[in-house]
C-alpha cells in the first residue's frame, strides 16, 4: 500500500466522520425545533383557555386544527 492510498484512506475516513457528525447535528436541531413548536402550541392552548375564562378546557384537537389547518402542514 503506497503513501497515496494512505492519504486517500485517511481522507475518506475523515470525510465520512464529518458527514456523520453533520447529519447527527442536523437531526438534533430538527427534533429540538419540533419540540419547541409543540411547547409553544401547548402554552398558547392554555393561554387561550385562561383568557376566555373557560371552566372546562376547549377540545384540544379542534383548537389544534383551527390553529394549524391541514393545508398548511
Amino acid at each position: 500500500m503506497g503513501l497515496e492510498n494512505s492519504y486517500a484512506l485517511v481522507g475518506g475516513l475523515i470525510g465520512g466522520l464529518a458527514g456523520l457528525v453533520a447529519f447527527l447535528v442536523r437531526a438534533v436541531i430538527s427534533s429540538k425545533d419540533e419540540r419547541i413548536q409543540e411547547l409553544v402550541d401547548e402554552r398558547d392552548y392554555y393561554r387561550d383557555a385562561a383568557i376566555a375564562s373557560h371552566i372546562d378546557l376547549p377540545d384540544h384537537e379542534a383548537w389544534y386544527i383551527k390553529r394549524h389547518p391541514p393545508q398548511h402542514r
